[in-house]
């Protein structure tokens, strides 16, 4: 019912102005169009010698520091799928820097028209080791590598000083090939093959493995005019449980995705995002795939919103608000304990101290409800430090 009420609020909202201003948001500043032409000198690249090759440095050192009023399994980013439900009380305090990143951004022109290669990373892998995000190279119209999802859309990522990023936002990086078609200078379509990675929970005391038999496809229709860009999005795949006695299961997965970035006045920007579908968590690292009363594989019903508005007091100092929403129609052989509804909701101020330095303090808000009807809700305050270089 939420996200009926919440849904019918968001099409209700009047247009917004025009305005072609973006957040300084450090999950996208850093990511152009892959067939985005070389960039000029001045913003940043510089010549290899004797060659045609343009590279560019980027990334930033982040220190976070965290305080939780309640207990949380996850300590460095806020997820609340981890919420315990069972009235569990806890409060911690934690300060950290594996968010800093480091990235290399190479160009040159061919005959096929611009290529690139980009590779970036952060820190949390294990023990704080250097962990991959990005690593593509593209020429033309043609990708190949790791990014983000073309289901996802990389530019409406509400610009949170926590990592983790609203729990039900579409949110992936993973390997792909991808062909994008520019219809003209305001209509994008995309289209991909990309990893399959649909978490299955098995049927209960039935000995086997999960199996992903084919790669997802997905695309994207993207529409860009003076107040920002709507995209249209979606994507369909395939699980599959295989038996060690009884054979194969296979279960269809796909999902939906409308998201935009729209100008409101001035440098103000509105962000949202509604989805739904079949296994539509695959796309947030979460459960795709359950069993029925008869312990046939089932995908897991899921619709989510995610709705955002930041504004910019001046030139340097700027709110932002996010709220999200997610709902999962459970199956029959899911137990008690399986997620039903998560929120997401944050408030932050920041002020850019000079050019690449930032301040940031936010509030953070999730709660949990199980299948079961057990619930559980969580606060948390966290202030960072952030010093960068592109």
């Amino acid at each position: 019912m939420r996200l009926l009420v919440a849904t019918l609020l968001l099409l209700a909202l009047p247009s917004v102005g025009l305005g072609n201003t973006l957040a300084r948001d450090p999950e996208e500043e850093h990511q152009p169009e892959e067939s985005e032409p070389p960039r000029e000198r001045f913003d940043g690249t510089f010549e290899i010698p004797n060659s045609e090759i343009t590279l560019k440095l980027g990334g930033y050192v982040k220190l976070d520091f965290i305080h939780d009023f309640d207990a949380i399994g996850s300590e460095d980013k806020f997820d609340p799928s981890t919420i315990p439900t069972d009235g569990s009380d806890g409060e911690n305090t934690r300060l950290h820097a594996k968010q800093s990143r480091l990235s290399l951004d190479f160009h040159r022109p061919t005959r096929r028209g611009p290529a690139r290669i980009f590779v970036e990373g952060d820190f949390f892998g294990s023990g704080n080791s250097l962990r991959l995000r990005h690593a593509f190279g593209s020429v033309g119209p043609l990708l190949a590598g790791q990014t983000w999802s073309t289901f996802m859309d990389e530019d409406a990522i509400p610009p949170t000083l926590d990592f983790e990023e609203p729990r039900v936002f579409i949110f992936v990086r993973q390997a792909m090939i991808r062909w994008t078609w520019r219809r003209s200078d305001r209509l994008l379509v995309a289209l991909a093959l990309e990893e399959p990675d649909a978490e299955i929970e098995p049927p209960a005391g039935v000995a086997g493995s999960s199996e992903d038999p084919l790669p997802d496809l997905t695309f994207r229709i993207r529409r860009t005019g003076g107040a920002g860009h709507v995209q249209f999005s979606g994507f369909v795949g395939q699980a599959r449980f295989r038996a060690d006695e009884g054979g194969e299961d296979d279960e269809t997965i796909w999902g939906i995705n409308l998201s935009g970035n729209l100008a409101a006045g001035g440098r103000d920007r509105f962000r949202f995002q509604l989805a739904h579908g079949d296994g539509l968590a695959r796309y947030r690292g979460a459960l795709a795939v359950a069993t029925d009363e008869n312990g046939r594989l089932e995908a897991i019903p899921t619709g989510s919103i995610t709705v955002s508005y930041q504004h910019f007091w001046n030139d340097r100092l700027w709110s932002h608000v996010v709220y999200s929403y997610g709902e999962e129609d459970n199956t029959a052989g899911q137990g008690a304990d399986a997620i039903k509804e998560v929120e997401y909701a944050a408030l932050n101020l920041v002020w850019e101290l000079a050019e690449g330095i930032s301040v940031g303090a936010e509030w953070l808000y999730g709660s949990r409800e199980d299948n079961g009807g057990a619930a559980g809700e969580a606060n948390r305050l966290q202030v960072v430090f952030q010093l960068g270089f592109f």
